[in-house]
């Protein structure tokens, strides 16, 4: 079998799943995973035949994507703002939008020293990884519930040569909890969808990603942001910020509640979509 073969193999056999281009771009994803090629190459190799590991290592590949297990997990790895990050299903799949919010504090804090941040619900660690990396001598804390995705964290923290103190808590319960008053910044991507729009998400999110990291457990999609707006109020620094990403609809609504509990400056942000999507406010 010829590349060119294996690549129209590939569409015949996710075409139920995914469009054309999707099938296309998961198939030079998986071509630059097994061979590092990007997608020139596999162009200069589209007749050349495949070895018998080669298409062992595709078929590999394509048997759980058959299933919609993400790519992400499949290959146990993915890329967020320039760093290469360990994940599985214990933790939530970083997305691009979440690297907007990441560049945004980044920009922010450029040149500062010596930052003293929290990332609430870190989960791979990608927040809190990609700021300290691109910070001059932060003192870099992640929260989280989960053990599991602690641990996680700890890897890449490891792995990206990055000091990370790690805290497990649930935020839900940490509302009047003063853990550190010297916070210069907290940031957070906090679950938000409702469990009854589980119906209309694609199995490939709500069939593997991590549900604790995306459902609020009640009926209301602030309420994440509400534990965190208070825990901040107790910990954050005067004059430091709090950053959080948000879904588009709710954003608003995240903004007039940080306003109603006290917080000065409070503006939001559209992603590269034009969609509202962060929101930053600070405590004077």
């Amino acid at each position: 079998m010829t590349y060119s073969e294996l690549k129209l193999l590939w569409r015949s056999k996710l075409e139920t799943i995914y469009d054309q281009d999707e099938c296309d771009n998961l198939f030079y994803l998986t071509c630059y995973y097994i061979k590092q090629w990007g997608r020139s190459r596999v162009l200069f190799e589209k007749d050349n035949v495949l070895t018998e590991a080669d298409e062992k290592a595709y078929s590999e590949v394509l048997k759980p994507l058959l299933t919609q297990k993400p790519i992400q997990y499949i290959f146990g790895e993915t890329e967020f703002y320039q760093l290469k990050f360990k994940v599985d299903e214990d933790v939530l799949i970083p997305r691009p939008e979440t690297e907007e919010l990441v560049d945004w504090i980044v920009q922010d804090f450029m040149g500062k020293r010596n930052i003293k941040f929290l990332d609430i619900g870190t989960g791979s660690g990608c927040i809190a990884i990609s700021l300290a990396k691109n910070m001059i001598h932060p003192q870099a804390y992640a929260m989280d519930i989960s053990s599991q995705a602690l641990t996680v964290a700890q890897i890449n923290a490891s792995e990206l040569n990055v000091e990370l103190h790690l805290l497990k808590a649930d935020i839900l319960e940490m509302s009047d909890v003063v853990v550190d008053e010297n916070f210069n910044l907290i940031v957070s991507n906090p679950p938000y969808i409702l469990k009854e729009e589980a119906v209309n998400m694609r199995q490939n999110v709500a069939g593997f990603e991590p549900h604790i990291a995306l459902f609020v457990t009640n009926n209301d999609p602030l309420q994440f942001y509400k534990a965190i707006a208070d825990f901040t109020l107790l910990n954050l620094q005067k004059d430091g910020a709090l950053y959080l990403e948000t879904h588009e609809e709710y954003n608003e609504q995240v903004k007039q509640m940080l306003q109603e509990k006290g917080f000065s400056n409070v503006v939001s942000k559209k992603d590269l979509q034009n969609k509202l999507r962060f929101v930053k406010a600070t405590l004077q």
